[in-house]
């Protein structure tokens, strides 16, 4: 009798821990060991997020918005980015889109979006002549970059200071340079795609939030790949 009665408990736990083992989909069992303690067993009624992992990215960052432009018959490709509320739209044209933040004229942050024909032979080596005359003059580096294939293209995007001399340099300060050089086929065509982003060096603000604008810049839907920021 005593023999039998020690089956029926093995049996009894083994039954219920098949239970839990065949109930892992729908129960999340998770551990957590700790420096003073023994091994801890949690157990959920549903998956949850990892603590650790962060947040969704759904392409635009808080407090931004997407602005998309078409850059015309001559270029027809649609570009976007997110963008704060505080960028004024300027000069447009069909191949031209420029935005600007700031009180002074000669110090505003600037964005700007052009299209241009390309004379090269291939998407890479447009990229690969042009790339050369940014970040020319001997005051001026290249802090982080990347260069790649897109679907209809080549593309270089990059982070980089402008000494005062460059002819891009706001108010012939140092200034900071986010952005992106793309060779593109559109339409049998072979176009010049630059998307960048500047504001003075001292504006440590500015530079921050253009880190979060240039992993947003699409073109034709695709995302462009970015560097790693310094």
């Amino acid at each position: 009798m005593r023999h039998a009665a020690k089956v029926r408990t093995v049996a009894a736990g083994a039954a219920v821990l098949g239970l839990v083992l065949s109930g892992c989909s729908a129960l999340q069992i998770r551990t957590a060991e700790r420096d003073s303690g023994p091994l801890r067993v949690a157990v959920e009624e549903k998956a949850g997020e990892n603590p650790t992992t962060a947040p969704p990215d759904d392409g635009i960052p808080e407090g931004m918005k997407e602005v998309s432009v078409n850059l015309g018959a001559e270029c027809p490709v649609d570009v976007s980015l997110a963008m704060t509320d505080d960028w004024t739209e300027g000069s447009v044209t069909d191949d031209f889109h420029s935005f600007s933040r700031g009180t002074s004229m000669a110090d505003s942050d600037m964005t700007l979006i052009t299209c241009t024909k390309g004379y090269d032979e291939t998407p890479q080596s447009l990229v690969d002549s042009r790339k050369k005359y940014t970040f020319s003059e001997k005051d001026s580096s290249v802090l982080a970059q990347r260069s790649g294939s897109l679907a209809a293209g080549s593309y270089w995007s990059y982070q980089g200071l402008l000494g005062p001399t460059e002819i891009f340099a706001i108010n012939q300060k140092s200034t900071v340079m986010y952005g992106v050089l793309i060779g593109y086929k559109t339409n049998g065509r072979l176009v010049e795609i630059k998307i960048d982003m500047r504001a003075l060096e001292s504006d440590t603000e500015a530079a921050e939030e253009f880190k979060k604008m240039l992993p947003t810049i699409t073109v034709d839907g695709e995302k462009v790949p970015t560097p790693r920021f310094k």
